[in-house]
């Protein structure tokens, strides 16, 4: 009788420790099943978080300039266009516009980013002044303007920043403030 208790307690033991085990030790954090407001709301599942509900920090307008221009350089001249906002994109023509033009960069990086305007900044507005490097298709010689007024190598733009609907868009470039 007391060896079967004696054998039953150390069973207990065992099981409870592999229990404590694998709760502190698993792969996988319990799953919260309270709806958060992002999946409670009908807005896209590719706009960004606010920061009262990140768990991660959100892209800081130096990381969203350099995805827009990674994301051209890499071929991706229409998610390019999706990173610009509504008022700039109203249609598609002028999307294929930005999208052809885009695409006629064979390469471009970024080498330098600085605050640009920075006392006209809002809490919706910000520039920035952008050195890229690059190398354009040799048949944009014959776009409306030749090679898209870039030249082979250092190219300075303006990139103007806008918060649409809480996530911060690319409004566009261009060679003055």
């Amino acid at each position: 009788m007391k060896t079967g208790i004696l054998i039953g307690g150390i069973i207990l033991m065992i099981i409870g420790g592999i229990l404590i085990y694998s709760m502190n030790n698993s792969k996988y954090p319990p799953k919260d099943i309270t709806p958060s407001p992002q999946t409670q709301s009908s807005s896209s599942s590719s706009s960004f978080l606010t920061s009262s509900q990140a768990s991660v920090p959100l892209p800081r307008d130096i990381d969203i300039i350099n995805n827009f221009f990674a994301l051209i350089d890499e071929g991706k001249a229409s998610d390019a266009v999706m990173m610009m906002p509504s008022k700039i994109t109203r249609d598609d023509s002028i999307k294929q516009a930005f999208g052809v033009q885009f695409a006629a960069m064979d390469s471009v990086k970024v080498k330098k980013i600085e605050e640009s305007s920075r006392l006209d900044w809002t809490d919706t507005w910000h520039q920035y002044m952008v050195t890229i490097d690059v190398v354009m298709d040799p048949n944009s010689s014959d776009g409306p303007i030749p090679y898209y007024g870039f030249e082979r190598g250092d190219n300075v733009r303006f990139v103007g920043l806008l918060k649409e609907g809480g996530v911060w868009k690319v409004e566009g470039m261009a060679t003055g403030q």
